[in-house]
């Protein structure tokens, strides 16, 4: 029997737009723009968006499609989002996204009145920072979650896939989940997209008869091993 995504399901923003000032990043839905975010330049605090934080122009304009989390170091904090995406499929009629692109809003202001030791670790973490921009084979879904395979999404309980998605999801498989935990704190549930790390491979399988079958197979990494997620047959 085909399990179809809940219609109640939750749904995270997907349209987003970031807008740099001078002090502060802003990142906010265009669906709805009453909800988002600003993250101080200086030493990278979090606050909910409100009429004052909007107040002026911004100094640059961007889409961007996601927020894949923060990271905190000697002197300041980095946020990582996603700059661009290509869907590669669907799962449960939702689709699935291929992250193309990253990059690390830097807020670490304060580095300039860091001493010379700190600056040169802070140069080497900035440095590590920029292989994990880099990292091939993530994928995410606004609309569901898509760490539970077929068989543990069968079981579920009723209302379950009205939950964040991030509270749907395997912490397992969460690539990301470490870098989550400050949107977590303070609420951005519509803005939370736990990434997988993973391969999906499709294999056309030809029978004597002429019937064809499409078997996908998706490989996902946990912290300890690699797992097979699942395997879906579509004829």
């Amino acid at each position: 029997m085909e399990i179809q995504a809940s219609s109640g399901a939750f749904k995270l923003h997907d349209q987003l737009e970031l807008q740099e000032f001078k002090d502060k990043f802003i990142i906010k839905s265009l669906q709805s723009p009453d909800e988002g975010f600003s993250i101080g330049r200086r030493d990278g605090n979090i606050e909910l968006l409100n009429s004052d934080a909007c107040s002026g122009s911004p100094s640059k304009v961007s889409a961007i499609y996601g927020v894949a989390g923060t990271i905190r170091l000697l002197a300041g904090t980095y946020v990582l989002v996603i700059t661009s995406r290509k869907e590669v499929g669907t799962y449960l009629g939702c689709p699935v996204f291929r992250v193309m692109s990253m990059k690390f809003l830097s807020c670490n202001e304060a580095l300039r009145f860091s001493t010379s030791q700190e600056k040169r670790d802070e140069a080497y973490f900035m440095t590590l920072l920029k292989t994990v921009e880099s990292t091939p084979g993530l994928y995410y879904s606004y609309d569901t979650d898509i760490t539970l395979n077929l068989q543990r999404r069968s079981k579920l309980a009723e209302g379950w896939t009205s939950k964040s998605i991030w509270k749907q999801a395997d912490p397992r498989f969460v690539w990301n989940r470490n870098l989550l935990e400050e949107l977590i704190e303070w609420k951005l549930d519509g803005f939370i997209i736990p990434l997988i790390q993973g391969n999906i491979l499709k294999l056309f399988i030809h029978f004597y008869f002429q019937l064809t079958s499409v078997c996908v197979c998706v490989s996902v990494c946990t912290c300890t091993r690699l797992d097979i997620m699942y395997i879906k047959v579509e004829c």
